[in-house]
């Protein structure tokens, strides 16, 4: 039950994330005239479902303890997934062209940017649960 919601809550973060870069991406590289179609929010949806699934590869709060070279090591494992995972799917839902390096350029600039934030605010939120929990052990003493 604690991974799946984990995953909800990564799911959250990085469709949030998505949707703010393509606010971003999309009139930096195709201009503010475009028109866009609604299948553009399943393609949205699909790929923050794929990169939740790789999430899979980071461990539990909770869950037995790892070193920090293992940390390290699943955390760019899972940052690799998430290129080829938005690489993949963004070229075959047409967002970008591998032909245009500013594209893909642009795609790795936008993976880290939505890597690093939900990874920050992840954390964040993390610390905050634990910070609640240890002032609600001190109110038991």
């Amino acid at each position: 039950m604690k991974r799946l919601q984990s995953m909800i809550s990564f799911f959250e973060k990085i469709t949030a994330g998505i949707l703010f870069v393509t606010a971003i991406y999309i009139p930096v590289f195709y201009g503010w005239d475009l028109v866009i179609y609604a299948d553009i929010l399943w393609q949205i949806l699909l790929l923050s479902a794929v990169c939740t699934l790789g999430s899979i590869l980071m461990p539990l709060e909770g869950e037995k303890e790892i070193s920090r070279y293992a940390m390290l090591m699943r955390t760019i494992l899972y940052y690799a997934y998430i290129n080829v995972a938005v690489l993949g799917l963004g070229f075959l839902f047409g967002w970008f062209s591998f032909q245009n390096g500013q594209q893909v350029l642009g795609m790795e600039l936008a993976i880290a940017f939505v890597f690093l934030v939900v990874d920050l605010v992840s954390y964040w939120t993390q610390y905050q649960e634990a910070k609640r929990m240890n002032e609600k052990l001190k109110e038991r003493e």
